[in-house]
C-alpha cells in the first residue's frame, strides 16, 4: 500500500483547523415509543476544503449522520460543531444534495430554481441571477435556463442541484448519495465532473456513498462506519489518488473492501461503480 494511503485512528484530523467537529455523536429514533439506536459513537473532523466520504454497509448510519450535520436531526450524545457554532441549526451554511430527483421546484425553471435560494438569502436580484447563470454553466447547463424538471433526464436534474447548492457559497456542500439512482454511464460522468468542480472552487465535501470506487475517486479520506449502531472503524487517507489504473487506488479498493467485508457487506452487488 502506497505510505499516502494509511488507516489512521477514528478522530485524527491531523493537522489545519478543522470545520466540523463530529465528537462522539450517538443518534437513534423513536420507533413504537423505544428508543433505537443507529450511530452508537461516531466521531472525525473536515478541515476547510476536504472531501470527506462517509462509507459503509447498508443501514449503518451514514445518512443519519448527514442529517444531523445538516441539522435536521439531533443526536443523542457527543456534539457536532459547525464553523466554530454548536448544534447550529439547518441554514445556507451547509447546503444539501439529496439522491431524489424531485428536489426542485417543478413550477421553477432552471434558473428560477437556482436564483431562489440566492433571493431568499438576501441577494439582489441582478446578482442572483448572474450567480445563477455562473453555476448552471459550470455544470454545462447553459443552453437549459428556461426548461423545467420535468424536461430534464435525472443527471440533468442532479445538475441544476449540485448548481443551485454551490451558487449560495456554503461552507459545506452535503451530498446524500446523489449519484445512485443514476444509470452507471450517467453516474460516472457526474463524479467526474464533481470532482473537477471540487478542485476548482475548493468547497469543503460531506459526501455519503456505499461505492468503494467513488470513494475513492472523489474523496480526501473515507471514514468507514461500521458496526450496528455504529461507530467509525478507520479513516483512511485516499487523498491524490489517480483513476482505478493507479497502483494506489487498487490499494485502496483492496483496503476498503476488506473493512466492509468484516462488516458483511454484500461486495457483489453496487460497491463496485
Amino acid at each position: 500500500m502506497d505510505e499516502d494511503m494509511t488507516a489512521v485512528p477514528a478522530g485524527d484530523a491531523g493537522d489545519g483547523a478543522a470545520l466540523l467537529v463530529v465528537d462522539r455523536v450517538a443518534i437513534g429514533y423513536r420507533r413504537n415509543g423505544r428508543y433505537v439506536p443507529a450511530v452508537g459513537e461516531a466521531s472525525f473532523e473536515v478541515r476547510r476544503g476536504e472531501k470527506i466520504m462517509l462509507l459503509g454497509p447498508s443501514g449503518c448510519g451514514k445518512s443519519t449522520i448527514l442529517k444531523a450535520v445538516a441539522g435536521y436531526l439531533r443526536p443523542a450524545a457527543g456534539r457536532i460543531v459547525v464553523g466554530g457554532r454548536e448544534a447550529p441549526p439547518p441554514g445556507p451554511d451547509r447546503a444539501v444534495v439529496f439522491q431524489e430527483f424531485d428536489q426542485l421546484f417543478p413550477w421553477r425553471t432552471v434558473l428560477g430554481n437556482v436564483v431562489y435560494p440566492l433571493r431568499v438569502t438576501g441577494v439582489d436580484r441582478a446578482t442572483a441571477r448572474t450567480r445563477a447563470v455562473e453555476h448552471l454553466e459550470l455544470m454545462g447547463l447553459g443552453a437549459a435556463l428556461d426548461s423545467y424538471p420535468h424536461q430534464l433526464s435525472g443527471g440533468m436534474k442532479q445538475r441544476v442541484a449540485i448548481a443551485r447548492a454551490l451558487a449560495i457559497d456554503p461552507l459545506m456542500l452535503l451530498m446524500d448519495e446523489p449519484f445512485g439512482a443514476l444509470d452507471a454511464q450517467t453516474r460516472g460522468r457526474l463524479q467526474r465532473e464533481l470532482a473537477t468542480i471540487a478542485a476548482r472552487t475548493n468547497v469543503t465535501l460531506l459526501f455519503v456513498t456505499h461505492s468503494i470506487d467513488e470513494a475513492i475517486l472523489l474523496g480526501d479520506r473515507v471514514v468507514v462506519l461500521a458496526g450496528r449502531p455504529s461507530q467509525v472503524a478507520r479513516i483512511v487517507d485516499v487523498a491524490g489518488l489517480g483513476g482505478p489504473d493507479d497502483p494506489g487506488f487498487a490499494d485502496a479498493r483492496q483496503t476498503l473492501r476488506g473493512l466492509l467485508a468484516e462488516e458483511g457487506e454484500d461486495l457483489s452487488r453496487a460497491v463496485f461503480d
